[in-house]
């Protein structure tokens, strides 16, 4: 037998090859695997392509590259993670800011078809409202309640006191332009909390 047989490994029918070279050719052509079988002139058996002698160092310079355990074999969910994080930031931000958007309910005005609207007096209400103030001093927020300081986190309970001993349900609201957001989200939360929904600002000139 002066020709080379390749199978499929295991299989009964063998391909016909002239000689060696045939077999490297197509090994490197891909048209072999190198677990194919082969077996040549002298060969007493069939032995894969990768183990035969004539063949080995061929074929292990065209197999694939083997995958190397550790790294590379899980899943890389740094782009999930980000993905997660630029959710998570996007809906606190539209949570806070919509806590700001309020809707103020304020004493209603009889008006005057033919004139203005007459304007609300502190000295008219102030049998039936209580004032919180917030300003600044230096870079700290100040809140008063009915000219006792109150620390912001203590807001809701002064109010429900104040409320409580005077029977007061409605809140004139005096903020200067500089205290946080976050303070009048506070004092606004209070007065939700405590069932005050009628609010005067009292704009300072």
């Amino acid at each position: 037998m002066s020709a080379w047989y390749v199978r499929q490994q295991g299989s009964p029918a063998a391909v016909s090859v002239p000689d060696a070279a045939a077999v490297v050719e197509g090994l490197r052509d891909g048209n072999w695997l190198a677990t194919d079988e082969v077996r040549g002139p002298g060969d007493a058996a069939w032995l894969p392509i990768e183990s035969h002698p004539v063949f080995a160092e061929v074929a292990e310079e065209v197999a694939p590259p083997t995958r190397s355990s550790g790294s590379d074999d899980h899943l890389d969910m740094n782009p999930l993670i980000d993905v997660c994080l630029v959710l998570l930031i996007f809906f606190i931000l539209t949570i806070t800011y919509a806590s700001l958007e309020r809707a103020i309910d304020v004493p209603p005005v009889e008006q005057d078809k033919k004139g203005p609207a007459p304007q609300v007096q502190l000295k008219d209400i102030r049998d039936r409202v209580f004032i919180v103030r917030a300003t600044m001093d230096g870079e700290k927020p100040v809140v008063k309640i009915e000219k006792k300081d109150v620390p912001v986190d203590q807001i809701f309970n002064e109010m429900k006191q104040v409320i409580a001993s005077t029977g007061r349900k409605e809140m004139v609201l005096d903020v200067d332009k500089d205290v946080p957001w976050g303070v009048l989200t506070a004092i606004l939360d209070a007065a939700k909390g405590n069932g005050v929904f009628q609010i005067t600002r009292n704009n300072r000139k």
